[in-house]
């Protein structure tokens, strides 16, 4: 692998800065806290279209191939034309004529850190290193990437009496998942390089990478089977919207399993769009006091963030909550939710997806609710 040597320099100060501290402080996990029984009832309105845009814009440029960091937990789109070298948590692009001090270059580095601090902390501490190479970091700015918080500063100044240009940005995936981005150029070029920055940025996806410890944040443990529990499958369902009449409509969603594979199958249900919030509403004909209930994902799992169970009485009890997650590694995927400490009976599951992060279509092929009955 060639030595990027600014590139290498600048953002292996903020490796050893995040590695040693943390990154981004606090913020409130995004995974799935454990579900505890069913909470005060809610009514949830029904979202049917896509969420206002809180990330920077596809932007209208082609990319080539896809590459997967497993150490980083993150992918992206590569640049055609530009060399591409993958190590361990890091992805490096670069441009076939490049100065080796300057680029034009991008760097994506990704991984797990074992504490975390604020982001404006790292960044000021970036900024202190950085400066007195004659390297200078402006203030930050917020980003919203995929999502997750992060923040975004611009590079200036020179290396080797060579002057340049460039952004830096950290986003946090989890208070422990944290990734970067750095792109740098010759001042007189940044400006052609600043699209394909662009254009990297909005193709990055995140997934949990190789190490961390304990299961994916959006599945839940199964429940073990006890005494007197009915196992079924739904007998009815509705949808915000549905692909087909017949074929991926909702009722493709009920009874027992039959979409055999991984794919794109005319037996699960899926939404007319493919990069919208939706829900499918499930009918059970025996109401009961529910233990667990079991989704079967079959195409592009897991994009479930809301599960709810619907009473006699037509309240809604959500009993779980998490974040879209690019689980295609483990298609089919079953998400296990056990219940507890619930205390009334339910007839119903509402099942809230977003599509809008991952931009490709979840289908669900079956529910199971498991519970109690009288």
């Amino acid at each position: 692998m060639k030595h990027k040597h600014l590139l290498i320099s600048v953002l292996s100060i903020l490796a050893l800065v995040t590695l040693s501290c943390g990154l981004l402080g606090t913020p409130e996990p995004t995974a799935t806290p454990e579900p505890t029984g069913m909470p005060k009832p809610t009514n949830t309105p029904e979202p049917t279209n896509t969420p206002e845009p809180t990330n920077t814009p596809e932007p209208e440029v082609a990319l080539g191939e896809k590459i997967r960091s497993e150490e980083g937990g993150f992918s992206a789109r590569t640049i055609p034309g530009y060399e591409v070298d993958a190590y361990e948590e890091t992805v490096f692009m670069e441009a076939p004529d490049a100065d080796p001090d300057v680029g034009p270059a991008i760097v994506l580095m990704g991984g797990l850190t074992d504490e975390p601090s604020k982001v404006e902390e790292l960044y000021e501490d970036f900024v202190s290193e950085t400066e007195t190479d004659g390297v200078v970091l402006s203030p930050p700015r917020p980003i919203t990437v995929r999502d997750h918080p992060g923040m975004i500063g611009d590079i200036s100044g020179t290396y080797e009496g060579k002057a340049l240009k460039g952004q830096l940005l950290v986003v946090a995936v989890t208070p422990y998942h944290h990734f970067r981005m750095g792109g740098i150029a010759p001042e007189e070029r940044w400006e052609d390089v600043v699209p394909l920055f662009d254009a990297v940025l909005a193709s990055v996806r995140f997934f949990e990478p190789i190490g961390a410890a304990g299961p994916m944040p959006t599945t839940a443990v199964p429940m073990p089977t006890v005494a007197g529990q009915l196992r079924q499958w739904a007998v009815s369902a509705t949808a915000s919207s549905e692909y087909g009449a017949v074929d991926w409509s909702a009722m493709q969603a009920t009874g027992a399993p039959d979409t055999a594979r991984c794919g794109d199958y005319v037996t699960a249900w899926a939404s007319v769009n493919y990069d919208t919030v939706e829900w499918i509403e499930l009918d059970y004909e025996t109401p009961v006091t529910p233990t667990e209930v079991n989704i079967f994902q079959t195409y592009n799992p897991n994009q479930v963030v809301k599960v709810e169970l619907r009473d006699l009485e037509g309240e809604y009890h959500t009993v779980y909550m998490g974040t879209p997650q690019d689980m295609s590694d483990d298609c089919p995927f079953v998400l296990h939710i056990p219940v507890e400490g619930a205390d009334r009976q339910v007839d119903g599951v509402r099942i809230t997806v977003d599509q809008s992060v991952l931009e490709d279509w979840v289908e669900i092929d079956a529910v199971e609710l498991v519970g109690i009955a009288e």
